[in-house]
């Protein structure tokens, strides 16, 4: 059996890939990825590298399934569902997998809908499945997401990979290990200690990289760490006291980066009882004009899901 992947990198491609490797797996089926640009002056050299790192993940997630595959960049001159069709002609594809991304009527009337002419015009079944950021499950966000965990306490490195086992991880116990995983790999979060690792240096690495940043911690949980987290661009402070409810605080994190509001997470309002408590009443009155400047620029919190 054979099945086409028509990728594109975004979260609705995300999801067909993984749906499609569930299916290869069960059906032990040979998978094509494709990622389908038209090409010419409309490409710009940014998209096509962009095409490259998302077929180099879709080859990992594949490699790591034990499936066989092809993973490849087409570029013909074709609109990508005239050369999806194409393609599963050519190849007497069995079954097409898509992901459906959200558009305005407006859109659909200038842009058209890849989805829709594949459907209309492939020769064989299509799976279309729909990312929608409202509605997803935290498990279904987190499938297959790349994770660096930076962490001194090999406890705490072993603890995480329990609870992310829906993700792919890589661990780093030492600011010059995540220093070399960063310079030649791209994450969709980072998960940061602070003490030992030298965790700020780490997260100015991340953010040059654009790679949302979770400071966990429990030996620097002071106000002042809270602060200088926050003004050095990390996406979620988190005790590590709330080690057990992680994957919700990471879904946060991607949820708010997806939606592009780096920082509006509901974090700082879930967790602000905890806060509280640990540091005393009356905690951020000691920097009040750097916490109402906080409050009125992330008072309007994603809710939790």
């Amino acid at each position: 059996m054979k099945i086409l992947v028509g990728y594109n990198g975004g979260e609705d491609g995300r999801l067909a890939l993984s749906l499609a490797r569930d299916f290869a797996k069960t059906n032990n089926a040979f998978v094509y990825v494709v990622n389908s640009m038209e090409g010419g002056s409309s490409e710009k050299q940014s998209d096509i590298l962009k095409a490259e790192q998302d077929l180099s993940f879709a080859s990992e997630i594949l490699t790591k399934a034990g499936l066989e595959y092809e993973a490849q960049q087409s570029v013909r001159g074709l609109s990508p569902s005239e050369d999806l069709v194409k393609f599963a002609r050519e190849n007497e594809i069995d079954q097409i997998f898509l992901g459906i991304r959200k558009k305005s009527r407006a859109q659909k009337a200038i842009l058209g809908s890849t989805s829709r002419d594949v459907i209309l015009k492939a020769p064989c079944p299509v799976t279309t499945i729909k990312f929608d950021l409202d509605n997803i499950k935290t498990i279904d966000l987190l499938k297959d997401r790349k994770i660096l965990v930076v962490d001194d306490e090999p406890d705490i490195l072993e603890t995480v990979e329990e609870l992310l086992d829906m993700c792919s991880l890589d661990t780093a116990a030492s600011f010059e290990e995540a220093k070399k995983l960063l310079s030649n790999n791209q994450y969709d979060v980072a998960i940061l200690d602070i003490m030992g690792v030298s965790g700020y240096d780490v997260l100015a690495l991340a953010r040059k990289k654009d790679i949302p940043a979770l400071m966990l911690t429990a030996h620097a949980l002071t106000p002042e760490n809270l602060k200088e987290s926050i003004q050095k661009g990390a996406d979620s402070y988190i005790p590590k006291d709330e080690l057990a409810n992680l994957t919700d605080h990471i879904a946060d994190v991607i949820r708010a980066r997806i939606a592009g509001k780096q920082g509006y997470g509901a974090w700082f309002s879930i967790l602000k009882p905890f806060f509280d408590k640990s540091f005393g009443k009356g905690w951020r009155n000691k920097d009040r004009s750097f916490w109402n400047k906080f409050d009125e620029k992330y008072g309007g919190n994603l809710p939790r899901v």
